[in-house]
């Protein structure tokens, strides 16, 4: 690498590394990764809501003694999370106590009320009013206590004993502990654990190409425009400065990676202690924190399918800048390669659920889609192979420099190009210039 180019890319990595915004955004980097993929959980932990207290209009005038013992969760801050008031109707008069528990909702003095009509074992339906009724976790939690009490009358109808029932149903769930067979035997490995780890990387990576893909282009416009590229290309060739950009923007992602490859490893690590601290309860969603296992292979995995893709879609973002006059016109161009990154992504989802398919193979060989559907199979596949991985390796390899050298030909006509509109047709054109 001649020395030109890396002059270009210490001036597109240190001009950009150096600025305020880059610094912090590599910190905030992962926080704001964990509020993507926590933040309704942390947010509802924040902003818990105080106590809600309801009245209960209980028709049949046995199930409220039953019902208002089973909902016992408290707040963060030790008071119930539901108080419950049995209401009683005047004078046989339901629609006139109905107004009045609406009055009270009105003017906040009670959450809601709800009303048990006298008949609930066959019609099996409960109305449920409050000041809102969005909060659909709340409203399946009242749901499932008047199941239960139900449901225990219906059994105690037929003569049976409801909680030797249940408790011989929970005895039978069973837990299923998956392990994936490899050629050294066989490892204990969560499928949701490994789901979850793959979808955040992959995230990551789609996220990180099109943003500095992006990047690339506003540049070369941005020097096309202020006329700097003229005296530029009077030092270097127009090839060499592409080249100089693109790997110049890529280790500020990689930079970026880094620092992110380090915070996960750390949450992974203490994640489960983490989230309990939180107030997590849910044992199903620590476990899949417990057995997340990002290693350094899938790390290494992740790094270089990262720069493969973007450099492949760095050099078209490049040649789209250098054909354009302006940023509204590279605009015009940027929906299909975005497109691309999308149809990839979607395509990831379904192959790491079935990465060993025939069309979980042939996708991960399609150039466009290799750096998202390969690292999707070999993520969930770790720490095997699976098929395909080094054949889509060499391809992504051999169609990235093909790529690089046609957007290199683009590139060195439209740099020095003004005032022409661009097309696909004329680019085409400056492809076969010899």
């Amino acid at each position: 690498m001649s020395r030109k180019i890396l002059a270009i890319i210490k001036r597109e990595f240190w001009s950009r590394a150096k600025t305020k915004g880059f610094i912090i955004g590599t910190l905030i980097f992962p926080l704001f990764l964990v509020l993507i993929f926590g933040g309704i959980f942390i947010v509802q932990k924040v902003f818990q809501p105080s106590t809600r207290v309801y009245h209960v209009i209980d028709q049949t005038e046995i199930i409220y003694d039953k019902f208002s013992v089973i909902l016992t969760d408290t707040l963060k801050n030790g008071k119930p999370k539901f108080q419950f008031v049995e209401e009683k109707v005047e004078d046989g008069n339901l629609d006139a106590t109905m107004e009045k528990l609406q009055v009270k909702v009105r003017d906040e003095q009670i959450y809601g009320y709800l009303v048990v009509p006298s008949d609930v074992v066959e019609s099996r339906e409960i109305k449920y009013s409050a000041t809102s009724v969005s909060d659909f976790e709340e409203q399946g939690a009242l749901r499932w206590a008047f199941s239960k009490v139900i449901s225990d009358m219906r059994l105690e109808r037929k003569g049976l004993n409801a909680d030797s029932i249940r408790h011989e149903i929970g005895m039978g769930n069973v837990k299923l502990v998956s392990s994936q067979v490899t050629d050294k035997g066989e490892i204990e490995k969560s499928g949701a654990s490994s789901f979850l780890l793959t979808y955040i990387l992959a995230y990551v990576m789609f996220l990180m190409m099109m943003i500095y893909g992006a990047m690339i282009m506003r540049s070369v416009i941005e020097e096309k425009s202020q006329r700097i590229t003229e005296m530029i290309v009077s030092a270097i060739s127009p090839f060499e400065l592409m080249l100089g950009k693109i790997i110049g923007i890529c280790a500020l992602g990689i930079t970026q990676l880094l620092v992110f490859g380090f915070m996960l490893f750390f949450i992974v690590k203490y994640g489960e202690p983490i989230v309990v601290g939180l107030g997590a309860t849910d044992m199903g969603f620590i476990e899949i924190i417990k057995n997340i296992h990002f290693t350094l292979p899938i790390f290494l995995f992740f790094l270089f399918f990262f720069i493969m893709g973007f450099v492949l879609f760095s050099s078209i973002y490049a040649a789209i800048g250098a054909m354009v006059n302006t940023e509204d016109e590279g605009q015009q161009f940027m929906p299909p390669v975005i497109i691309l990154l999308m149809v990839s992504y979607f395509v990831m989802f379904a192959t790491v659920k079935n990465p060993a398919t025939p069309m979980a193979f042939w996708a991960s060989l399609v150039p466009f889609f290799t750096p998202l559907v390969m690292f999707g199979r070999i993520a969930v596949s770790d720490p095997t192979m699976p098929s395909g991985a080094y054949l889509s390796i060499f391809t992504m390899i051999f169609f990235t420099i093909l790529m690089i050298w046609l957007a290199g030909k683009i590139y060195r006509v439209g740099i020095l190009m003004y005032g022409k509109k661009p097309s696909i047709k004329e680019a085409i054109k400056w492809i076969r210039y010899k």
